[in-house]
């Protein structure tokens, strides 16, 4: 009878220990947080931080933090990003997913257990910022002489 409670309890350690199982708990937990928790925010392209701590299922065999762990937060931390700007939503009403095409990460130090830390996105380019504010005033623009949506002075 004992074995009926022991077994799964050993299945669920050795699942969290050995495997990759807190990412499946991470994504959903980060995403109500970011959903219940957290004001929403309107500025796609607004500056967001998530803070995190290294877990033993991060640690490497010199006890610091695997560098794929670090892409693994900066995609939990995309997963909330994406909630608190209700892209999240959108794309689930639409039948859609999300899907990162390239990343880049620059490491700036070595992370050990239970270290505090915080994922932040870089600042954007000046011609990224250039193309997104043309983008935004031509189809407004599109807009305002098709008769097809508001604009910024309604």
């Amino acid at each position: 009878m004992l074995w009926l409670i022991v077994a799964p309890l050993a299945l669920a350690l050795a699942y969290f220990a050995l495997l990759d199982g807190w990412y499946l708990v991470r994504v959903p937990c980060a995403v109500l947080r970011a959903r219940l928790l957290q004001p929403p925010v309107r500025d796609l392209l607004a500056e967001q931080r998530f803070a995190g701590r290294v877990l033993p299922s991060d640690l490497d065999l010199l006890l610091h933090m695997n560098n794929a762990r670090y892409m693994r937060e900066a995609d939990v931390a995309r997963a909330a990003h994406l909630a608190r700007c209700g892209v999240l939503g959108a794309l689930r009403a639409l039948g859609a997913r999300a899907v990162l095409a390239a990343s880049c990460a620059r490491y700036r130090r070595s992370l050990r257990l239970l270290e505090p830390f915080e994922v932040q996105p870089p600042e954007l380019p000046e011609d990224l910022k250039h193309w997104i504010a043309y983008n935004e005033a031509s189809s407004q623009q599109l807009r305002t002489e098709s008769g097809l949506g508001y604009t910024k002075d309604q």
